[in-house]
């Protein structure tokens, strides 16, 4: 007896199915363990940004730092400076009075 076309229809039907599903399965993983990669990559660029923003971050701030340590020692310099110049100031214009005041001054008379 000769098996009907049906049967083996069903079958080969239902073996492509399972094929394709298969193939499917095969297609999704693989897009999935590409998606899974892409985002790893992202998320370590993130990371490699997010360093390199930190380091430019601490860059700026020591940068101020400096900024500001030089600009007081600036003005120490400046201050000490003119503290200096008040000094001689001061030194010439007691040398002045004194010798103003010895000028002024009557003559001592051997007795």
């Amino acid at each position: 007896m000769i098996e009907p076309d049906k049967p083996s229809k069903k079958k080969d039907h239902i073996k492509f199915d399972e094929e394709e599903a298969l193939r499917l399965q095969v297609k999704f993983d693989e897009e999935d363990r590409l998606a899974r990669e892409k985002a790893q990559q992202v998320e370590e660029a993130n990371i490699a940004w997010d360093d390199i923003q930190a380091k430019i971050d601490a860059d700026y701030q020591l940068a101020e730092r400096l900024q500001a340590q030089e600009q007081q020692e600036l003005t120490i310099k400046e201050k000490s400076t003119l503290f200096v110049q008040l000094l001689e100031k001061r030194k010439k214009h007691f040398a002045a009075k004194i010798a103003e005041e010895k000028r002024n001054r009557p003559p001592i008379r051997a007795q």
